[in-house]
């Protein structure tokens, strides 16, 4: 049987640790839906600083990572950092003009711990104390103080990242037009996943009375030996770079590996001091989101 060579007209741009990869499960379940089994290839966003040879960067290499026996309406990825940068969506539009966007948010205060938390099992944060990894936040953005096994620089711009999100969000508004962007809150998920799972089939356009099995995942870890963590880290691009000279898709040998060195342990809650300065930074940011998105976020700082 011959095999397709698709072009993706879907792109879960972020924002990470909203629900993406419940929702990149989930969609992944559809028969008429066509998810990358590399989650995160990261290929637009010419600006983004990638290190360690992660990501795709050559367009024939990402293409293969669509390939299917057959025709396929839906085809997607899901880089959740695409709504950081400030190019990926010309990029994005300028690939595949008939593209559509998700885009997934949270409470920005709980993101940034969750981010962080997030960093620090992976490798790409190492420093211990949240409150000095935001203080280092502007040297960083200069490229110093940078953990020397990070993939992709900006993970690390946590507060830069929230203060971006509204105008990000206009951004991809703009040049895709408010009936391609479909913009939701991690809250939906949690609250009504099969409501909210056939809102975006609808939003897709494809069989809405389709259900997949549900399943929120991405809880908080933690590794469970630093140095196997580390040599994950340092490794996995090498051997991506030769699996990739085979196939696109993941083998699961290095994830197989990494989820024997991973535990999950109750999470710690956010230092209360961190959480009211985080509260108040953040606070314009919501109201801002509140008109761009037309809904009530009270619930992110009602309690403030």
């Amino acid at each position: 049987m011959s095999v397709l060579l698709n072009k993706p007209n879907l792109f879960i741009v972020g924002m990470p640790k909203c629900g993406t990869t419940s929702l990149y499960n989930s969609l992944r379940q559809h028969p008429d839906i066509f998810m990358s089994a590399f989650k995160e290839p990261h290929y637009f966003g010419k600006d983004l600083t990638r290190l360690n040879n992660l990501y795709f960067q050559k367009e024939e290499e990402y293409l293969k990572l669509f390939t299917t026996k057959q025709k396929i309406s839906i085809i997607g990825e899901t880089s959740p950092h695409y709504l950081f940068s400030h190019s990926a969506p010309q990029e994005i539009i300028k690939f595949n003009p008939s593209s559509k966007i998700i885009i997934l948010l949270r409470n920005p205060t709980d993101l940034v711990y969750s981010l962080y938390l997030q960093y620090l099992y992976s490798g790409n944060e190492n420093e211990l104390n949240i409150s000095k990894s935001l203080e280092l936040e502007e040297n960083r953005k200069k490229g110093e103080n940078l953990p020397p096994d990070i993939d992709l620089v900006e993970k690390i711009f946590y507060k830069t990242y929230i203060f971006k999100m509204p105008g990000q969000i206009k951004r991809y508004l703009k040049i895709f037009g408010e009936s391609a962007v479909k913009i939701l809150l991690l809250e939906d998920l949690i609250q009504d996943m099969e409501g909210t799972f056939k809102e975006i089939l609808l939003f897709l356009e494809v069989d809405s009375n389709f259900k997949p099995d549900f399943e929120l995942k991405n809880p908080y870890k933690t590794f469970r030996n630093k140095f196997i963590r580390n040599w994950i880290k340092k490794l996995s691009p090498k051997f991506g770079e030769l699996r990739n000279k085979f196939t696109t898709k993941p083998l699961g040998v290095m994830k197989y590996i990494e989820n024997l060195n991973t535990k999950y342990p109750q999470k710690e809650p956010l230092d209360p001091v961190i959480k009211l300065k985080l509260d108040k930074d953040f606070y314009p940011v919501i109201k801002e989101l509140e008109i761009i998105i037309n809904r009530n976020l009270s619930t992110w700082y009602k309690n403030n």
